[in-house]
């Protein structure tokens, strides 16, 4: 009865102009996300390997954190980095705060307060709800610790970084 009803939602979705890869796509990620849920990182990663690699920011996204974390894959703070710049680079704030964590800690980077500043101002932008608060916990945290300059180079980083569409960013 499931595949009569996923064939009929594939040859509705084929009329309607809407290609078959968004349908597997859209079921593939909840299926990956549902591994990630249970604990199973294992087949997670493989799942969402190949939807990063076409582009999902959601799919770098969990990879990015999966690698930081050692979850499924092998922990590689230089693979997460990759990961998060994509999934970031899509104008998503999860994997921007992400990156102000990383190079707040130098993990993987150089620590870089300036650099993780500008990753945080960026994710306060795009984000709201509890993930804007806690990129804002961040950014005021680490803005305690820097300079004027520090904070105004970061803000005109920021800026740059939006004005390009997150082309120039790193």
């Amino acid at each position: 009865m499931q595949r009569v009803f996923l064939m009929m939602l594939l040859v509705l979705a084929c009329a309607a102009g809407t290609g078959a890869e968004s349908i597997v796509t859209a079921e593939s990620i909840e299926e990956a996300e549902f591994a990630y849920d249970r604990g199973d990182y294992t087949q997670a990663a493989r799942l969402f390997s190949p939807l990063a690699e076409q582009g999902m920011a959601s799919a770098q996204f969990y990879l990015g954190l999966m690698h930081e974390r050692g979850r499924g894959v092998r922990q590689d703070y230089r693979t997460a980095l990759r990961w998060f710049r994509k999934s970031a680079a899509q104008g998503y704030a999860g994997p921007q705060n992400s990156l102000g964590l990383m190079y707040e800690r130098g993990r993987g980077v150089r620590k870089d307060f300036v650099r993780a500043l500008m990753w945080y101002n960026l994710a306060v932008a795009m984000s709201s709800g509890d993930e804007g608060k806690t990129a804002m916990k961040r950014r005021d945290h680490l803005t305690s610790q820097m300079t004027a300059q520090q904070i105004e180079q970061a803000q005109e980083m920021s800026q740059r970084c939006r004005q390009s569409q997150f082309k120039t960013c790193d």
